[in-house]
């Protein structure tokens, strides 16, 4: 088997060298720790509240069918060709050199504004326990460790990251079976179970069509909620293993966070009626307290809510923490792309891309400021808001002229280390889903509005504030290629065509020992009986 201790390099455009160090296991729990956070433990409660219990499950449903088909597609990619930066990378390559500088930058500032949306929740978060501190000191204070160990080395970034994850992990879980035993009648009081009382409405709205648009909210949640899945397509740069790393990581990732998000949107919709205050995104309650821990308060378990609520301090942190690692790393890929400028691309000799990470961390300020005043919940829910859908519609639609180009240049599907199952079906789900869906949720935002109000703009930021800087920065990839290369405006909208498409660049090349842990892990145990081997390998 391979030296676990050896470092393996990706040299970059600049000189630097990112560290190939991360294992398997570290890419399964950074891509369930940048996704199980506040969009699950504290923004779901407003999808629920506007929705209604079964409007937000839908959502969180679909949206989930979308997130699988792009995290299939994407691994399918980054196991070929592990490179950081997947979301710039890859539609530069495959599709037109617009269109990659477009994605990147829209993926990049995805996080860069995720950073402070989770560090305003993490001092909000803080309030459920009586202190003199103010809002933007408790920011200061969890933000620093951060920073370090984002500093230090990938190694310790995803150390951490899988410590945090496993607590996060177990806390759900523990959540999951206590509320189903609280669902079914346990500590009610002799009051028996709650089965679907809670379900007043099931879908909110005076009429059909009325309820047909409220469930567009929930879309908005869902997408800032499944964020992070995608991970796996940054990680891959610096696995250990790609080949093992990154299946593994798809396999098993995806399937339990959607065990985790559809159960746990379920019995949060079974135990709370949706017009609870605690629901409401734009009330006091609603911003300071999560409905996973108010459902402790309401049974009688006050010790578990402290508990609880920890908990959800950790998964804010930790997907602070993941918004880091995917910031630094998409804007070296910009740097070295020549979509950003070269000082981003340089990485010292610990394998950290010091001065991406230094960018990425400074939009922590943005936390503090919110937090000097009262307007904390808007500034959350306008971050929040910001950036849904378009990143994975164009993941789908590189992977598919990743494939054809792969099959038109007579390359052998047996020869890719990762094969995206129900290709083309996934990705066409996928496109068919994202458009839809956003065409839903504009006709939505619009429709019978008579008053654009404060929490229209907060609710709604991905209109007049995430689109436009998509389209901006998609002309601006366009006119950058043009006069780099002196080709003119034109050439860098061009698509790519499939025989002219490079899939030997950055591909992976194995090690000797890579290809022995590979063989090795073929031969792994299969029965249940083994069940103390199956768990080694499993952790390691």
């Amino acid at each position: 088997m391979a030296d676990k201790d050896a470092v393996q390099v990706i040299n970059t455009s600049s000189g630097g060298q990112l560290h190939r160090k991360l294992q398997a296991r570290h890419l399964e729990m950074i891509a369930i720790g940048g996704t199980i956070g506040t969009g699950l433990l504290l923004k779901s409660g407003g999808s629920i509240y506007t929705a209604g219990p079964l409007g937000a499950l839908l959502c969180f449903l679909i949206v989930g069918i979308q997130g699988y088909a792009v995290t299939v597609a994407l691994g399918e990619m980054a196991t070929l060709i592990p490179v950081s930066g997947a979301f710039s990378h890859f539609p530069g390559r495959f599709v037109s050199p617009a269109l990659g500088h477009a994605s990147g930058w829209n993926y990049w500032l995805n996080w860069a504004v995720t950073i402070p949306t989770e560090m305003v929740a993490v001092a909000q978060f803080m309030l459920y326990w009586p202190n003199a501190l103010p809002n933007w000191a408790w920011s200061v204070i969890f933000y620093i460790p951060i920073a370090a160990v984002n500093l230090v080395t990938v190694l310790a970034f995803g150390e951490i990251e899988f410590v945090l994850s496993i607590v996060k992990i177990v806390a759900v879980v523990f959540f999951l079976i206590v509320g189903t035993f609280v669902w079914l009648g346990v500590g009610q009081g002799g009051a028996g179970p709650l089965w679907f009382k809670n379900y007043s409405p099931a879908i909110k709205g005076d009429d059909g069509f009325n309820r047909f648009l409220n469930i567009a909210s929930g879309f908005t949640t869902a997408f800032f909620s499944y964020g992070g899945t995608e991970l796996v397509g940054l990680t891959a740069a610096e696995a250990d293993n790609p080949r093992k790393s990154v299946p593994r990581a798809i396999n098993g990732t995806f399937y339990r966070i959607l065990i985790f998000y559809i159960a746990a949107i379920f019995l949060v919709g079974v135990l709370l009626p949706p017009d609870s205050e605690v629901l409401d995104p734009y009330s006091g309650n609603g911003i300071q307290q999560s409905p996973f821990v108010y459902v402790w308060t309401v049974i009688g378990i006050d010790g578990a809510g402290h508990l609880m609520n920890a908990v959800i301090l950790i998964a804010a942190l930790s997907t602070t923490n993941s918004g880091v690692y995917a910031c630094s790393r998409t804007l070296l890929r910009l740097a070295e792309d020549g979509s950003a400028p070269k000082f981003f691309a340089k990485v010292d000799k610990r394998g950290i891309p010091v001065n991406a990470t230094l960018l990425s961390l400074a939009f922590g300020v943005i936390a503090l400021i919110a937090n000097y005043g009262d307007a904390s919940g808007q500034v959350f829910n306008f971050l929040s808001n910001l950036f849904p859908a378009i990143a994975w519609i164009i993941i789908s639609y590189t992977h598919l002229r990743f494939r054809r180009g792969y099959i038109a240049q007579g390359r052998r599907l047996e020869d890719l280390p990762y094969i995206a199952p129900y290709f083309p079906y996934l990705d066409f789900t996928s496109l068919t889903i994202g458009f839809a869906v956003i065409i839903y949720m504009f006709f939505s935002a619009f429709y019978q509005v008579s008053t654009f109000d404060v929490n229209w703009f907060t609710g709604y930021s991905w209109i007049y504030a995430g689109y436009p800087i998509v389209g901006f920065m998609f002309l601006v990839g366009g006119w950058l290629h043009g006069h780099r290369n002196g080709t003119g405006f034109w050439s860098g909208f061009k698509l790519i065509r499939y025989e002219d498409m490079d899939f030997e660049t950055d591909r992976l090349v194995e090690t000797p020992e890579q290809i022995a842990e590979n063989a090795f892990i073929k031969e792994k145990p299969k029965s249940t009986k083994e069940w103390a081997k199956k768990i080694w390998y499993k952790l390691f």
